[in-house]
Parts: structure tokens; C-alpha cells; sequence
């Protein structure tokens, strides 16, 4: 009897201690689950340059290219004083296309989808426009006299290269950057113009006297400046390498009496530092 309440003993002295190094395990409900965040598409912030080629149409209105010419030339003559020939419309539209190429500099901030920027840029611009001429004859009374006018002019004119300084709008789409731009544009212009204004000068006697009247402009490098607007896509290939296509308007302010205007569609690569 004695020994058996020994083993009892002993048995309720170990069995805490089997019971603690076998715990059971806490049952817990189901763990949350977090979900795997995409990566965000390469952000537009930061400092960028690249090349484009582009396809330009240049077109100019010469409608009063020869006014200063002939105004001057006529400048004594009542002639110019009392029936303006000055003003009379010689010169015609002409227009051109060429390729362009050059570069780009700009920097982006943006403030979640919404990139803005500045960009720099400049192109080299190919071909001539020459303004076609159409002579224009009249009879007309002046002074003392009667005169028979033929007034004629000549013109060609070049947009060696020009360049813009724009504030760009876009908004992140993914890895597209579709863009809106406004800004300044610069250019250096080249052309040639010449007018001449001839005929005969009849007295009240009927005296006839010959006359012919010329002058000419020639200038290289003039600087221009106008307004540029255009929109564009850029689309990120790599994580610092994009690729760009775009649109652009230009319109110079006049400048000799020419009136330029410019589209221009243009491709190019790009790379963000």
C-alpha cells in the first residue's frame, strides 16, 4: 500500500511538466492578407535632352514686302502721295517644305499625375520660297500729270533655323506622357526683294516723259521671333530612354512686311538623367 502511494505521487509530480513541454497549439483566426503593391511607372521629374527629325512646311505671305521699297523710291512724287502705289499688292503666297533636325533640353517637377516643365530647343531648317510676282499696270492722275504705272516686284525668302523656349502641361499615363506646350519662338531669317516702278509721265501740255524706279533689300541672318503652340506624346521604352512624337505651329511676328508661318511634325528619342 505504501508503495503504491509512492508511484502515485511521483506520477502527479511529473505529469505538469510532460503536460507544459506539449503545449497544443493556440488556434488564431485567418491572417490578413497584403496584396502586392504594382510598380509605379517611371516617373517624368527631372532634368532631360534628346534629338528629333522633323517634316516643316513653311509658308509666306508677301503681300507687302515691296510697300517700304516702292514707298521710298516714290517718296518726292506725288505720285506716291496722292495714289499710294506703295501699297499696291506685287508680291504673291509661296511655301516650302523641307526636313528639319536639332535637339532639345528641359526639365520636368511633377506632383502625382501631373507633370509640368520647361523645355529649350532648336532646329536647322532647309529651303527657299520665292514669292511670285504679278506686274500690276494702271492709269492715274497725280499733281500736274497723268501717269502710266507698271510697278513689279521680286522676292525670296529662307528660315535658316529657329528655336523655342515652352512651358509644357502633360499628364502621366502609365509610361505615355501626352503633353500641351505654349511659348516663345526665335528664328534667323534670309531674303531677298527688289521692286521697280516704271511708265510715263504726261504733262498738260502732252509732254511725255519716261521713268523707271528701282531699290532692293538684301538681308542675312535677321533675327525673327513669334509665338509657338504644340502638343505631343512621350512614351518611356526604357527606365531613363523615351520616345517622342509631336506637332508644332509657329507664327513669326511680321517682320520686312513678310507674314511665316510654320507647322511641324516631328520624332524623336529622348533620355532623363
Amino acid at each position: 500500500m505504501r508503495r503504491l502511494l509512492v508511484l502515485l505521487g511521483l506520477l502527479a509530480w511529473t505529469l505538469p511538466a510532460f503536460a507544459g513541454e506539449f503545449e497544443l497549439p493556440t488556434l488564431r483566426g485567418t491572417e490578413t492578407f497584403v496584396p502586392v503593391v504594382p510598380v509605379k511607372a517611371p516617373r517624368w521629374s527631372g532634368l532631360y535632352a534628346g534629338g528629333q527629325i522633323g517634316y516643316n512646311n513653311v509658308a509666306v505671305d508677301g503681300a507687302g514686302a515691296t510697300q517700304p521699297l516702292v514707298a521710298d523710291m516714290l517718296r518726292v512724287l506725288a505720285l506716291e502721295s496722292e495714289q499710294h502705289v506703295s501699297q499696291w499688292t506685287v508680291l504673291g503666297r509661296g511655301e516650302t517644305r523641307s526636313i528639319s533636325y536639332g535637339g532639345f533640353l528641359g526639365y520636368n517637377v511633377g506632383w502625382e499625375s501631373v507633370i509640368l516643365g520647361i523645355e529649350a530647343s532648336w532646329y536647322k531648317l532647309g529651303g527657299t520660297i520665292d514669292l511670285p510676282g504679278n506686274p500690276l499696270s494702271r492709269v492715274v492722275a497725280a499733281g500736274c500729270c497723268t501717269y502710266a504705272v507698271t510697278l513689279n516686284g521680286n522676292s525670296s525668302l529662307a528660315i535658316n533655323g529657329y528655336g523655342t523656349i515652352k512651358t509644357r502641361a502633360g499628364w502621366e499615363v502609365g509610361n505615355f506622357l501626352p503633353y500641351a506646350t505654349i511659348g516663345m519662338a526665335v528664328g534667323q531669317a534670309s531674303y531677298t526683294k527688289s521692286a521697280t516702278a516704271s511708265g510715263t509721265q504726261t504733262d498738260s501740255n502732252n509732254n511725255v516723259v519716261p521713268f523707271s524706279f528701282s531699290e532692293g533689300e538684301n538681308k542675312t541672318g535677321s533675327w525673327i521671333y513669334g509665338v509657338a503652340l504644340g502638343a505631343g506624346v512621350d512614351f518611356m521604352v526604357m527606365p531613363n530612354v523615351f520616345l517622342r512624337a509631336e506637332y508644332e505651329y509657329v507664327a513669326f511676328l511680321t517682320f520686312a512686311n513678310y507674314k511665316v508661318t510654320m507647322n511641324s511634325a516631328r520624332a524623336g528619342i529622348g533620355f532623363k538623367f
